[in-house]
């Protein structure tokens, strides 16, 4: 049977009725996904499910991202249970009645009568409920005795009386003026705070889909407050976001046949900062304020496989009382650098740490790195059997040992989180004019002090090795000098 005839086979109806991707197949006959559309589909239907309640999409403009999560999930969503009470947000009223209009067209289609055959909506617009009991209209509709609905409104507007199951949000911000203005960031995020999250109650569900413009956008303001987010990130060239499924190798274009990679490097060429925030969903207030910028997230599998017991080190950091005790593990290769998030804690003792070691599998010969303000613990350390060293430091060090780390390509394991997120945070400071300073600003840097341990101090190690290496002792009187 053909689409055509919006005829479906009992097989794909059953299909569309349970995922996404098969539904848009069946409702958009001239749609063809690429594979992150089918990846994006498997989170909404986790999404749809429950098991996932708060999901972020982080994607570059133009690459698909409304048409699923804006289109075509509240048609889906009010087919699977016609009483879903669902708000849907933009930037502007304007293109939150686009998306509403949209919804409706889809649910209008007779392949999805098919479907979903319980779920109607009124055949003629109504403003009023008092006059034709079920409304539609471009900003609210609702199902017909059901009485689920979906509400449009811009960002910034009321929701007054609205208590919804699910919040859909996409592209809050219009453009990169109103995305780096701190009173539009604040204004933005008080809407999101004081209006949306108000209409929301302990089983409602949000999706926040956009692309990164700034790091304290209504994206950035959210994950530093909550971490109970699901965020799926899709460079437009795959460089530093590692997914399982994604089949990309470093380098390729998210979609080449649409966007190809010719054509992204162009518009990198035009703002290297633009492009990352953008198309890579990599956002810096300043170019060259990022401490470590050569970086990149690698595979398991990757990081195993050039990894030998004799290269392998560890750096620590103790931390003090209300800070966390972080462990790294590094080796390189070439000039590439290999590290994995070990130990991220608060509160240990030495004897728990010793214990862990254990389970950890850390070797007594292994060269441990660690900070030389606990020098009482370190003593500790070696009396137990590790090869604990105190790290270099005084004035100078920091710089310095940032120098050596930037020597390489860093190369940071799979689900090395609390790593990944110290790095894209760890900047220097900045002047009135945004141009970086030779200092580093404050934060959270625990693991990459662990690491600038290792580095360095082995580094400075291994001349001295050297060093010693080229003193011989004098074969003939000549050598030995008169």
């Amino acid at each position: 049977m053909s689409y055509d005839n919006l005829m479906l086979s009992s097989a794909k109806l059953e299909l569309a009725r349970r995922r996404m991707i098969d539904f848009v197949l069946a409702v958009k006959r001239d749609y063809i996904p690429n594979w992150h559309h089918q990846l994006l589909c498997e989170y909404l239907d986790a999404f749809q499910k429950g098991e996932i309640k708060k999901l972020m999409v982080f994607m570059p403009p133009q690459h698909g991202k409304s048409e699923l999560v804006s289109r075509n999930l509240p048609a889906f969503l009010l087919g699977k249970n016609p009483k879903t009470k669902i708000i849907g947000c933009s930037y502007s009223a304007d293109l939150s009645t686009q998306f509403n209009r949209s919804v409706q067209r889809i649910i209008d289609n007779e392949v999805y009568a098919n479907i979903f055959p319980k779920t109607r909506l009124n055949s003629v617009s109504s403003s009023n409920d008092a006059k034709r009991g079920v409304l539609r209209n471009a900003n609210i509709f609702e199902t017909i005795e059901h009485y689920g609905f979906y509400k449009s409104v811009g960002v910034g507007g009321s929701l007054t009386g609205t208590a919804a199951d699910i919040a859909i949000i996409d592209d809050p911000v219009k453009d990169a003026v109103q995305a780096t203005s701190p009173v539009f960031q604040q204004r933005v995020w008080e809407w999101y705070d004081q209006v949306l999250e108000t209409r929301l109650h302990n089983e409602s569900k949000v999706i926040l889909t956009m692309t990164r413009w700034d790091k304290w956008d209504l994206a950035g303001r959210i994950l530093e407050k909550q971490s109970d987010w699901e965020v799926l990130i899709l460079e437009g060239i795959k460089e530093r976001v590692f997914h399982p499924k994604d089949p990309r190798n470093s380098g390729e274009a998210l979609w080449e046949s649409k966007h190809s990679l010719k054509r992204l490097e162009k518009k990198r060429g035009v703002s290297e900062r633009a492009f990352n925030a953008l198309y890579q969903q990599r956002p810096d207030r300043s170019a060259t304020g990022l401490v470590y910028p050569n970086w990149v997230s690698v595979g398991f599998s990757e990081y195993e496989k050039l990894k030998t017991d004799k290269g392998t080190i560890y750096g620590l950091d103790f931390g003090f009382s209300s800070d966390e005790l972080a462990i790294v593990e590094c080796y390189s290769f070439e000039k590439k650098l290999f590290v994995k998030e070990v130990l991220y804690q608060r509160g240990l003792t030495n004897s728990a740490l010793i214990e862990i070691f254990g389970v950890l599998n850390i070797s007594k010969n292994a060269y441990i790195y660690a900070d030389s303000a606990s020098p009482d613990r370190i003593s500790e350390l070696q009396k137990a059997g590790y090869n604990v060293i105190s790290a270099i430091k005084g004035p100078g060090s920091v710089m310095a040992g940032i120098s050596k780390v930037n020597e390489f390509e860093i190369n940071i394991a799979e689900k090395s989180d609390n790593l990944q997120n110290e790095i894209v945070a760890y900047r220097y400071k900045e002047n009135a004019q945004g141009e970086a300073l030779p200092s580093i600003a404050e934060g959270k840097d625990h693991l990459l002090d662990a690491l600038r341990y290792a580095v360095f101090t082995r580094s400075m190690h291994m001349v001295e090795i050297s060093n010693a290496q080229r003193v011989k002792k004098p074969k003939n009187r000549n050598e030995r000098g008169s």
